[in-house]
C-alpha cells in the first residue's frame, strides 16, 4: 500500500506541500541556475534591489567600498596565453573572508537541543536575547508542554579542542511564552540554573532582523541543528535558497535545499553573514498528482518500504519561516500578562538597536575566554 500525504493526518505538512507544489516551476528554475552558475537574475527585481541596497549599506558600515558587480575575469588579461589560469566561475564571487569560520563557531554557540524530560521528543532552539529561546510551535505548542522540556547548550563533539560540559537550562514559560500556530514559531524564557559554570549570556544570541534583503535566491544557506536529537551539527554543503517571494499568500515562508532530520525543527537558517534568515520547520516530501509520496526512483513508495528504508523517501525541499514575518507577528501579538508584553517590547528594541547582530555574536566570545 502506498502512502498518501493526506493519510499522515498532518495539517501542517499538507499546507506546506500545497505551498511548495504551487511553486515547483520556480524551484526547478533556481536549481538549474545554481548548477549552471547563473543565479544573478533569478530573483524578482524588487528583491534584488532590496538585497543590493542592504549589501551596499553593510559594506559602507564596515568600512569597505561599495562592492562592484563581479567581473567575468578577476582582471583584464594583457596576455591571452595566460587566460584561464585563475578566474571566478559563474556570475557570483564566492570568495569568503577566513573569519567566516570563526563567525560560524560563535553563531553556533547559542544553538541548543530541546529535549523532553522523558527523552521521548527532541527539537532545536537558539537564544535570541534576554534569556529567551526561539523554536517551532510544534516543538513547544503551549506553556504546559514547554515545562516538560529543557534546553541544553554545548551538546557537541570536540576531539581536537577543549571539550566542555554541556549547560542545561530549565524552561520557564511563566516568565515569557509566545507561540504562533500559523507561523509555527515559539519564543520562551529559559533559566540559567548554573551561572557559576558559564553564564548564559556568554553563549551569545541572535537578533532577528526585520529588514529584507538579507539573502537572494540561489545564495548558500547554513543550518546549525541537532539532527535526531544528537550532538550539534552544521550543514554547509549543497544548501541554497530555492525560492522566496513578497506580496503573496505564502510570503511568510521560504524554501531551500540542505539536509535536516527529525530533531532539527526550530533550527536557525543562516546566510553567509551568519544572520538568521529563517527558522526551519518542515521537510516536504515529493508527491505525484494523486497525492502519493514518492521514492527517490520517482515511484510511489509503499508503507513497508518507507518503514524499512526511510532514506528512500524523496523530498522536494525544506521550508522555513522568514524572520521579517516573525518580527511583524511578534510586534502585533496580544498578551494577557503585562510583563510578557514588556519583555516582548524589550526584545524588539534589542533586535532593532544598531549593531545588534554583531553584539549578539560578540557575546559568545566570552564563553571561549572562560574555558
Amino acid at each position: 500500500m502506498t502512502i498518501k500525504l493526506q493519510s499522515l493526518n498532518s495539517v501542517l505538512l499538507e499546507k506546506a506541500a500545497e505551498r511548495l507544489n504551487a511553486r515547483k516551476g520556480e524551484l526547478s528554475k533556481t536549481r538549474t541556475a545554481i548548477i549552471t552558475g547563473m543565479t544573478a537574475e533569478i530573483d524578482s527585481d524588487e528583491r534584488l534591489k532590496l538585497y543590493q541596497k542592504r549589501q551596499a549599506t553593510l559594506a559602507l558600515s564596515e568600512g569597505c567600498p561599495v562592492p562592484p558587480q563581479p567581473p567575468i575575469f578577476e582582471e583584464t588579461p594583457t596576455d591571452l596565453t595566460k587566460l584561464g589560469q585563475e578566474a571566478l566561475i559563474g556570475t557570483s564571487n564566492d570568495l569568503l573572508p577566513i573569519e567566516f569560520f570563526e563567525y560560524g563557531l560563535y553563531a553556533a554557540r547559542s544553538v541548543g537541543r530541546i529535549e523532553h524530560v522523558e527523552g521521548l521528543r527532541f527539537g532545536t532552539g537558539f537564544l535570541v536575547g534576554h534569556n529567551l529561546i526561539m523554536t517551532n510551535h510544534h516543538v513547544l505548542p503551549n506553556e504546559h508542554e514547554a515545562r516538560q522540556h529543557f534546553f541544553e547548550l554545548g551538546a557537541e563533539a570536540n576531539r581536537i579542542g577543549n571539550q566542555t560540559p554541556s549547560k542545561i537550562c530549565s524552561i520557564e514559560p511563566d516568565r515569557f511564552f509566545w507561540a504562533s500556530e500559523e507561523l509555527d514559531v515559539a519564543i520562551v524564557a529559559v533559566v540559567d540554573e548554573d551561572p557559576g559554570f558559564i553564564p548564559l549570556d556568554h553563549y551569545g544570541w541572535h537578533a532577528l532582523i526585520r529588514q529584507q534583503g538579507k539573502i537572494k535566491k540561489g545564495d548558500p544557506i547554513n543550518i546549525v541543528q541537532h539532527p535526531l536529537g544528537r550532538n550539534k551539527a552544521v550543514v554547509v554543503h549543497n544548501n541554497h535558497l530555492l525560492h522566496i517571494e513578497n506580496g503573496t499568500d505564502a510570503h511568510m515562508f521560504c524554501w531551500y535545499s540542505g539536509d535536516t532530520q527529525k530533531g532539527s525543527s526550530g533550527s536557525p537558517v543562516f546566510n553567509n553573514r551568519w544572520e538568521v534568515v529563517a527558522v526551519h520547520h518542515m521537510a516536504i516530501p515529493q508527491t505525484n498528482t494523486d497525492g502519493d509520496i514518492l521514492s527517490k526512483n520517482g515511484e510511489p513508495i509503499t508503507r513497508a518500504m518507507a518503514r524499512k528504508r526511510p532514506d528512500m523517501i524523496a523530498y522536494a525541499a525544506n521550508e522555513g519561516i522568514r524572520t521579517s514575518c516573525i518580527v511583524d507577528a511578534l510586534e502585533t501579538a496580544q498578551f494577557t500578562k503585562a510583563h510578557h508584553a514588556d519583555i516582548r517590547n524589550w526584545l524588539l528594541k534589542t533586535w532593532s538597536s544598531p549593531g545588534a547582530h554583531r553584539r549578539g555574536l560578540r557575546a559568545a566570545i566570552r564563553s571561549t575566554q572562560a574555558l
